[in-house]
């Protein structure tokens, strides 16, 4: 088990990014995914393809049971044996100061936090909610479109959890 979170510290003029939180500082875009993340994603991607393209499985099939997910579950378990060595998380251990990202907002107009379930981070919650509901009716397994390690299971409105904060100064 393992948290993330971002937080903004007004009196120091600064964000403190402990996992894989995301934030829009006036015009500029930070994030940090956990290490291998992307390649994790590729993976997961190239093994729902091959099982689409030879008729192994449907879309609605993967949805309930996402094979891909399963075929980098020993990666995202070497990862999290990682957890406050290579990336920060809140997990009961220990945080090293050095990673633990901080930027600074002394100058800032507008900040927006967020955690990563958004794809696609926008100024509003609007747009960035709108550029989520197209990419899950595009892509529900976030696969093609926007390649990740889990999709949006069956039942789910999502393909994770998801928080945003918009603050103007």
């Amino acid at each position: 088990m393992a948290a993330s979170a971002i937080v903004l510290s007004a009196k120091r003029k600064e964000i403190w990014i402990v996992g894989d939180c995301q934030c829009l500082v006036d015009d500029t875009f930070y994030e940090f995914p956990k290490p291998e993340e992307k390649d994790n994603a590729e993976k997961r991607s190239k093994c729902i393809m091959q099982l689409l393209n030879e008729g192994r499985a449907t879309v609605d099939e993967l949805r309930i049971g996402d094979l891909g997910r399963d075929a980098i579950k020993a990666e995202l378990r070497e990862c999290c044996k990682r957890q406050n060595l290579d990336y920060a998380v809140i997990n009961g251990m220990s945080i090293p100061e050095n990673l633990i990202h901080v930027i600074s907002i002394a100058d800032a107009k507008m900040v927006v936090l967020a955690t990563d379930g958004y794809p696609y981070l926008e100024k509003t919650l609007e747009e960035s909610e709108s550029k989520l509901a197209d990419l899950i009716e595009r892509d529900p397994l976030c696969f093609n479109v926007y390649k990740a390690t889990k999709g949006v299971m069956k039942g789910y409105k999502s393909f994770d959890d998801r928080a945003y904060l918009r603050m103007e100064f």
